[in-house]
């Protein structure tokens, strides 16, 4: 007799495992039907164990297990995926099945695709990571070379890109005269193509271009030589559910583990995949980048007036005004970006200064405003990290204030004072409240595009739907917002922003900011990678950044009496390894969310001992590797 453990796949369920008696012994990754409240259901085995190993437990146990029905396999997860999963147990505090759950697609996940029964082959290529670094256009000249030489060789390629809007921008730039060895998966397809789809992927009797995005990166097929990830640095490959899982990290285990190569391209790869291409760790692709050449220049505006009664503030700079101008004359299009959603991202009461934050996550509002369907402008608290939604307070409920005053500069504050300025134009405003799905988002993008001396105010996820057409002008309205953003990559995201911004203008890049140029924006005036990479790297040495050391950051939360009681257990059990322990500043009395951050060097040989601690830490305590925010 055996005691298997499971993963049922139930949408929205709050099941972790269950476990259950079974005279047949199982293998990890095998899926199975299990009868759960009366009902079967398809579930993942994540471990299979003999009976007497497990005696003492069973013992202790205050419930007893059903038995489980003896049953074939309805599909099972090839060995080279197992062997993937198994490897990121080493990096990931998490078990084998649970990764083995975020690794597979959604369809397989909910039984509507059984996974093909395929023989895992060890492939002989170079598995030492490649990394591309260029603009757009030259990057895709390299994919196509790339693609070309190994469909000469029969085998495939799975080209991977971080969302649904950048699918489209690689079909149109990749497949010319391999039309018919296309293989596309993609979140926005319906049921039908998704199925066709992957009818094309087990179709064996030609090699195939895989263009996907990470959810269906990790299908096997017999002939796969080659794994491409394009834009390496976007924060898309991070999930944000636990194991917390990066697809990078995740497809670098995966074509080592079965002899692939892989590709990382982007016009700025991360610091740590630089550092590592000058420590011999990863190879260069084509040559050596220092410097990259675009069309538009960099324009910066250095804006250091005061608002008075007579001159109020206005976001945008008589240089700027005028420049906008002049292009919508000439029937241009524009982009403006600003970083933060809504009115504001803050908003406080001037008496008493009390912030308005979701009761969720604590995190404070975002001020946005909508209209409703009879016409009536509506204001609305949202929270970007837990979704909640309530109507905007017109008074403070601590001192009972009407003098709210909202703080920062969100989109929707750009998109009005754009309509203010320039009310000849056309004025379209694409970010979570206007775009809410990807259709939304598209319509927007071709209604921008088929009016000629129009403006598009977006935040980041306008980008991949600009990459299609160029516009003639970019502006960041301010880039002390962009800069605000509390993580440790500030400057490598602002740096990759503004040649992004570069790469999708034809004629100028603005950038307004209230700050001395640093030598962020000097090297993005000039485009100067290499130099970047040389402040950037050092300056990381210093404070023991990624990659000089693994982040690993601890989060809880409670009331002081429970957050000093897991602090004191978590001390204990991580006596061996130092510690930083730390209050998130959105914390309040009533409720703190408590950090504990550790910095584990690479040559660090009790690396795996600590993962093995973190595994047996319970669940309530958040555990992320290398994650995008320490604070």
């Amino acid at each position: 007799m055996f005691v298997i453990q499971i993963i049922p796949l139930i949408r929205g369920t709050k099941i972790d495992t269950l476990s259950y008696y079974s005279s047949v012994e199982y293998s990890i990754g095998t899926f199975l039907s299990v009868p759960i409240r009366g009902k079967d259901h398809r579930a993942i085995v994540t471990d299979c164990k003999p009976v007497s190993e497990s005696k003492s437990s069973l013992k202790s146990a205050s419930f007893t297990l059903r038995k489980l029905p003896e049953q074939s396999p309805l599909s099972i997860v090839p060995s080279n995926l197992q062997a993937t999963a198994q490897k990121l147990t080493e990096i990931y505090p998490s078990s084998v099945g649970a990764i083995l759950y975020q690794l597979l697609p959604p369809d397989v996940r909910t039984g509507q695709y059984q996974y093909p029964i395929v023989s895992s082959l060890i492939q002989h290529e170079d598995t030492i990571p490649q990394v591309l670094t260029a603009a757009i256009k030259e990057r895709y000249i390299s994919y196509r070379s790339h693609i070309r030489s190994v469909l000469a060789r029969r085998g495939s390629i799975v080209f991977i890109v971080p969302t649904s809007a950048d699918v489209e921008y690689a079909i149109t730039h990749l497949t010319q005269g391999i039309e018919d060895r296309l293989v596309v998966f993609s979140p926005a397809q319906s049921k039908h193509h998704r199925q066709q789809a992957y009818s094309a992927y087990e179709d064996t009797s030609l090699a195939k271009l895989i263009i996907t995005t990470p959810s269906h990166a990790y299908l096997d097929r017999v002939d796969l030589l080659s794994v491409v990830i394009e834009q390496s640095a976007s924060e898309f490959y991070r999930t944000n559910v636990r194991p917390y899982l990066d697809h990078r990290t995740a497809l670098l285990a995966y074509a080592k583990s079965t002899g692939r190569s892989i590709l990382l391209g982007d016009v700025l790869p991360r610091t740590e995949d630089e550092y590592c291409r000058r420590s011999d760790l990863y190879t260069t692709y084509n040559d050596t980048t220092k410097r990259i050449l675009f069309t538009a220049p960099l324009t910066l505006i250095e804006q250091h007036d005061k608002s008075t009664p007579e001159n109020p503030f206005s976001l945008f700079s008589k240089e700027l005004r005028a420049r906008v101008q002049n292009i919508l004359d000439a029937k241009g299009r524009i982009f403006m970006y600003g970083a933060r959603r809504g009115l504001a991202p803050v908003v406080t009461c001037i008496d008493c200064g009390h912030i308005f934050r979701c009761p969720d996550s604590e995190t404070p509002y975002s001020l946005v405003k909508t209209i409703s369907k009879t016409g009536n402008e509506e204001r609305w608290f949202v929270s970007g990290t837990s979704g909640k939604k309530v109507r905007a307070s017109d008074t403070c409920p601590d001192c009972g204030s009407w003098r709210l005053r909202p703080r920062g500069i969100g989109i929707q504050q750009v998109y009005d004072e754009a309509k203010n300025y320039f009310p000849a134009a056309k004025i379209f405003l694409l970010d979570h409240t206007t775009a809410t799905t990807r259709k939304r988002a598209q319509k927007i993008i071709d209604d921008f595009y088929a009016t000629k001396g129009a403006v598009l105010v977006g935040t980041q996820m306008a980008l991949p739907y600009l990459r299609k057409q160029e516009v003639e002008l970019s502006a960041i309205i301010s880039l002390d917002a962009t800069r605000s953003n509390p993580t440790w990559r500030a400057d490598e995201n602002t740096f990759r922003l503004l040649l992004e911004l570069r790469e999708i203008s034809h004629q100028e890049v603005m950038v307004q900011t209230r700050t001395n140029p640093d030598s962020v924006l000097q090297n993005s005036i000039h485009g100067s990678v290499e130099l970047f990479y040389n402040e950037e790297i050092e300056l990381r040495e210093q404070l023991l950044y990624p990659p000089f050391s693994t982040f690993i950051l601890l989060s809880w939360t409670g009331e002081k009496s429970v957050v000093v009681t897991v602090e004191e257990m978590l001390k204990t059990v991580t006596k061996d390894f130092a510690g930083t322990y730390y209050s998130n500043p959105t914390s309040t009395d009533a409720k703190i969310l408590r950090h504990a951050l550790f910095r584990i060097p690479p040559t660090d040989k009790n690396k795996a001992g600590f993962i093995t601690i973190l595994k047996s830490l319970p669940p309530y305590i958040r555990i992320e590797i290398d994650p995008a925010r320490i604070v």
